[in-house]
């Protein structure tokens, strides 16, 4: 996890607000906290500057917003922003339907501590950065397929019509010495073409957290 990290908090109870904001300058330091008290003044600040938030601990209890719909709204308004819910309440079925929309984490206020709250922020960030490095990757390899499918039409093509000449040749040595030499050629065009695929899929790696 990377030092500087600015966390969203998005929690209308000063207490809380508070408390979290302890536990999280107890752990992290150098930690930059964005401080929201409704769901209409978050999304206005998403909207203006998402680039600078790298994870938000949510509240499910808005003045403006509550439940399963403001999980539902924030995960359209940052969805590439990892979230974890902070409640003051236990509800199963709630949380459940919370990680299975995209929530990182669904954490108890009254369970919460420091060592806590940071490990939570830590996995839901290093599996966040994961997921966006699979998506790139698989970007990439969707870029190489596309492109090198392409290229490999033309030499299996004449392969497939010399094989084509080859079958209907009326025993003409010459002829045939010929089409199995252009046979030759255009097999190894495609083996090159092979291996360039295979060393351009070798250059995708992850990076490590």
């Amino acid at each position: 996890m990377k030092k500087d990290l600015s966390i969203l908090v998005i929690e209308d109870n000063p207490g809380d607000l508070v408390l979290v904001e302890d536990y999280l300058i107890e752990k992290l330091k150098t930690v930059k906290i964005i401080k929201h008290k409704d769901y209409k003044s978050t999304v206005k600040f998403l909207e203006c500057e998402k680039s600078i938030c790298d994870i938000i601990l949510l509240d499910l209890n808005l003045p403006d917003m509550k439940g399963i719909e403001l999980v539902e709204n924030m995960m359209i308004q940052s969805p590439q922003i990892p979230i974890i819910i902070l409640t003051g309440y236990t509800d199963l079925p709630l949380a459940k339907k919370s990680l299975e929309l995209g929530v990182y984490d669904f954490l108890i206020k009254d369970e919460i501590n420091p060592t806590l709250l940071h490990k939570s922020i830590d996995f839901a960030i290093s599996r966040s950065n994961y997921v966006r490095q699979i998506e790139q990757q698989n970007e990439k390899l969707k870029s190489i397929a596309w492109t090198q499918s392409h290229v490999v039409r033309a030499p299996l093509a004449r392969i497939l019509g010399i094989v084509d000449m080859i079958e209907n040749l009326d025993n003409d040595a010459n002829e045939l010495a010929f089409w199995l030499e252009q046979l030759k050629v255009s097999s190894n065009e495609m083996d090159e073409i092979v291996r360039d695929i295979v060393k351009k899929t070798q250059t995708i790696k992850f990076k490590k957290q």
